[in-house]
């Protein structure tokens, strides 16, 4: 709950500074992505083209994509009338190696790591 409050605050914070009237989308620029396609942002994203942006809707946008668990950082801007959104995105696990279990079978600790959002790739 505090992770969403100071998550909405921040993003207020980032897009009044930078959004302080509303705007029609002309076009959508995402920067920052490694490993994260640009449909999974599109996807998650409650904005299009041709629509109006104010405050509200820029803060669900970040609300919604923070949501992915895909970015550890993400800022909204704008370059005259495109939507800039400048991403971080979490570090991925190459590997999990397991040495030295007994008790509890590699199988099983591999399905607890990746039920607690730990798991290769991700």
């Amino acid at each position: 709950m505090k992770r969403l409050l100071l998550t909405a605050v921040l993003s207020a914070l980032m897009i009044a500074e930078v959004h302080a009237e509303s705007f029609t989308i002309s076009d959508i620029r995402v920067n920052g992505l490694q490993r994260v396609s640009a449909g999974s942002v599109f996807g998650a994203l409650p904005l299009n083209v041709g629509e109006q942006a104010d405050d509200g809707r820029l803060v669900d946008a970040t609300r919604s994509l923070f949501k992915t668990g895909f970015f550890q950082d993400i800022q909204l801007g704008r370059d005259g009338n495109v939507l800039v959104i400048n991403v971080v995105e979490r570090p991925s696990v190459a590997s999990i190696e397991i040495e030295g279990n007994k008790a509890i079978s590699t199988e099983d600790l591999m399905k607890g790591l990746k039920q607690s959002g730990l798991a290769e790739g991700e």
